[in-house]
C-alpha cells in the first residue's frame, strides 16, 4: 500500500516540477525555483531508489547503493540551496531574486552533483564477499555512512543559522512594511513571508531526515534500535521529500495557477465530438 502512495506521489510531484519548467512565467526561473525543481528531482529518485531493488549482482548492488546515497545527499544539498537563497535575498537592499549570475547557478547544479558522488567513492574499491550480492570489506560502507552523516550534521547546522538569520530579516522587513504606506513593498513583505516560512519548513522537515542519517552511524552496533531506524527511515523520508510541494502549493498562488492552467489547456485541447441526430 505505501508504495503504491509513494508512486502516486512522486508522478503528481513530477507534474508539478514540469508544469513549472513549461509555464512562461518569468517567476520560476528565478534561483528559488531552480532549486526547488533540483531539489524535486532529486527528492523523487531518493524515494524510487529506496522503493525499486533492482540489482542482481555484486556491482549492480554497489551501484544501487551509490546512486540512492547520490540522490539523497543531493535532494539535501538542494535544500541548502532554498536556504541560501532565502538568506542573500532577505539581504539585499531590493529584495530581488534575480540578482544569481547564471553561472554560479550552473555551477551549483554541478557541485549538486559532484559532491555526492565524491562521498561514495570508497564504494568503487567493494569487492565481492562469495555471498549472492554482498559485498565488502565493510568497512567502506561505514566511510560513507559517516561522510554522509559528517555532511547531514553540516546541513542541520548550517540550516539553522540561515534560516534563522532570514526570519530576523524578514522580521525587520515587516516591521518597515507595516509603517510604510506603499502597497508594492507590503506585497513583496507578504510574498517573503511565504517563501520563508516554505524555507523554514522546509528545514525542518528535512532535519529530522538528516538525523536519522546521523542515528543510523552512532547506532551501528546496536542492532535492535538499528532496526527501528531502518523501518522508519521510508516514513521520515516520504514527509522531508513530499512536504515540500505540499507547503508550496499551500503557499504559493502562482504555483496553485500554473498547475490548473495546464488542467485549462489540457481540456482546451481535446476535441470534442458532435454528433447529429438522425
Amino acid at each position: 500500500m505505501r508504495d503504491y502512495v509513494e508512486f502516486t506521489g512522486c508522478a503528481f510531484y513530477a507534474f508539478i516540477l514540469l508544469s513549472i519548467l513549461v509555464s512562461r512565467d518569468k517567476t520560476f526561473r528565478t534561483p528559488f525555483w531552480i532549486f526547488f525543481v533540483s531539489g524535486g528531482v532529486y527528492g523523487i529518485f531518493s524515494v524510487l531508489a529506496y522503493n525499486i531493488k533492482w540489482s542482481w549482482d555484486m556491482p549492480s548492488a554497489v551501484f544501487e547503493r551509490a546512486t540512492s546515497t547520490i540522490y539523497a545527499l543531493g535532494h539535501t544539498i538542494a535544500k541548502l540551496y532554498v536556504a541560501l537563497s532565502r538568506y542573500f535575498v532577505m539581504r539585499s537592499h531590493n529584495l530581488s531574486e534575480n540578482d544569481w549570475r547564471g553561472s554560479l547557478i550552473v555551477a551549483m547544479m554541478v557541485a549538486q552533483i559532484v559532491i555526492p558522488t565524491i562521498a561514495c567513492t570508497p564504494l568503487a574499491f567493494a569487492q565481492p564477499t562469495g555471498v549472492g550480492r554482498e559485498y565488502g570489506p565493510p568497512y567502506l560502507l561505514k566511510i560513507v555512512q559517516a561522510i554522509s552523516a559528517c555532511f547531514y550534521g553540516s546541513y542541520v547546522i548550517s540550516g539553522f543559522i540561515l534560516t534563522l538569520l532570514a526570519m530576523r530579516k524578514l522580521r525587520a522587513l515587516l516591521n518597515t512594511a507595516s509603517l510604510s504606506k506603499d502597497h508594492r513593498k507590503l506585497s513583496s513583505a507578504r510574498q517573503q513571508l511565504l517563501y520563508t516560512i516554505y524555507s523554514a519548513c522546509l528545514f525542518l522537515s528535512h532535519s529530522l531526515k538528516c538525523v536519522q542519517q546521523i542515528l543510523f552511524v552512532i547506532a551501528n552496533r546496536d542492532s535492535d534500535f538499528y532496526s527501528v531506524l531502518y523501518i522508519l527511515y521510508p516514513f521520515i523520508n516520504d514527509f522531508a521529500v513530499f512536504s515540500s510541494p505540499i507547503v508550496m502549493l499551500i503557499m504559493s498562488s502562482k504555483l496553485r495557477r500554473c498547475i490548473f492552467s495546464i488542467f485549462s489547456l489540457t481540456n482546451q485541447s481535446t476535441p470534442t465530438i458532435y454528433t447529429t441526430a438522425t
